[in-house]
Formats: structure tokens, sequence, C-alpha cells
């Protein structure tokens, strides 16, 4: 009888023994099967996803590399530049919209009851003719306060107070029909102060020249007398002009 049941429990130890054997057996196999063998339908569109994804870098990256290395590409927008700034220059702006002139932007105006553009007009006649601005300015304010209408009574007209007299001679010269003009005005008083200037070194006797004509002033000169009050008015102008700058 206990044969029996020692048989007995060794079969069932043996049985068992088998079984896990087995079972190992199989999860050794099964395993690997299942990591090697994904689905092809998952794997594909994961492969072709990320490789869309590195191309498109690629291109955005040469897309913005390109400009910044090709030399035509900065060579377009340089000579693009350049011209659209030398139009941008070229082009007159009008006084109302309250921007300067590259003209403008590098002058000094004077604060004279003249506008920026007669000013302008002003400078340009002087720079042309030798004659210091400052001078004209100071001349004009002495001779007719910045009135462009004044005419006197000995008839001398417009800022410069210019005599009747020089009308026809302008003319012709200067192609000046209007002493009330005032760009016709100063372009004829700087021309003929330009001449007495070029001529007389000193300032007294060139303004009693302009004031009183050369055979006025060569009279006064010829009793000593170098100065008037004229003259001395005007070069005190001058350092009053220069102050308004």
């Amino acid at each position: 009888m206990a044969s029996d049941k020692s048989r007995g429990l060794l079969y069932a130890l043996l049985m068992i023994s088998i079984m896990v054997v087995i079972g190992v057996h199989y999860s050794v196999q099964s395993a690997p099967q299942a990591v090697a063998q994904p689905s092809s339908s998952s794997s594909a569109p994961q492969s072709a996803q990320s490789g869309s994804i590195l191309n498109s870098v690629s291109s955005v990256s040469s897309e913005i590399a390109v400009p910044t290395v090709n030399p035509h590409f900065s060579q377009t927008v340089s000579s693009e530049s350049v011209s659209e700034t030398k139009k941008a220059n070229s082009q007159p702006v009008p006084a109302s919209s309250g921007t300067l002139t590259p003209k403008q932007a590098i002058r000094q105006y004077y604060d004279v009851p003249l506008s920026n553009d007669l000013q302008d007009y002003l400078f340009d006649e002087c720079a042309s003719k030798k004659v210091p601005a400052d001078l004209v300015l100071a001349l004009i304010n002495v001779e007719s306060d910045f009135n462009p209408n004044m005419i006197s009574k000995t008839d001398d007209y417009g800022l410069m107070q210019i005599n009747i007299c020089h009308k026809d001679f302008l003319r012709k010269t200067l192609k000046v029909t209007d002493l009330l003009d005032e760009k016709q005005n100063i372009k004829a008083g700087v021309y003929m102060l330009s001449g007495i200037v070029d001529k007389y070194s000193n300032l007294n006797q060139a303004l009693m020249v302009y004031n009183r004509g050369e055979a006025g002033a060569k009279k006064l000169w010829n009793n000593g007398v170098y100065s008037t009050n004229y003259s001395r008015n005007v070069i005190a102008k001058i350092d009053e002009i220069k102050r308004l700058a």
C-alpha cells in the first residue's frame, strides 16, 4: 500500500516538472516573435513621416540661407536700395509735408522773416557769387526790414532796395524783369553786391558804394569819411543775424 502511494507521488512530481519545462520553452520561443514581427501597417507610416519632417527642416533651412549667401541676391537688393534712395532724394518735397529735403537737412536757417525756400535761393546765389549770406541778410534787414514790396521815395525796390536806374542793365544781364519779385530782387542785389565786394575789400567802403553809388562814396572818401551810419548799421546787423541762426 505504501509503495503504491510513493509511486503516485513520484508520478505527480514528474508531470509537474514536465509541464514547467514545457511552459518555459514556450515562453522563450514566443517572446522574440512578438518583438521581431511588428505590424507592417504601423512601421511604414512612421518611417515616411520621420523622413518628411527632416526634409522639411532641410528645405526651410536652405530657403533661409540662400538669400544671405547668394551674391546676386545681395547685389540686387543693394542696387535697388541705392536706386530708391537716389529717387527719394531727387524728389522735391512740398513745404506742407513737414519733411525736410536733403538740402534743408544740412543747412542752418536764420530766424528771419524769409521762408526756407527763399533762404535756400539766397544761399545758392551767395555761394555762386562768393558773397557772405549773413552780409546779404543784414543788408536786407537794414534796407527793407524784409519787406519785399517796399518802394522808397527815391525809387528803390524790394528786399535789397535796388534803384530803378539799374532796371535795363539787370534785364539785359540777368533777365530780371520784376524788382518786386523776391527771387529776382535777391538775384539782382547779390550780383551787384558781388561786383562791389570784389573791387573794395574794406566792408565799410563796399557798403557805402552799395548805398550811395561809387561817385557818392568817393565824395565822402575825399572828405575823409570812410564809414556812415548805414555801413555801421549793416555791420552791426551781421552779428545779430549770426545769433539768429
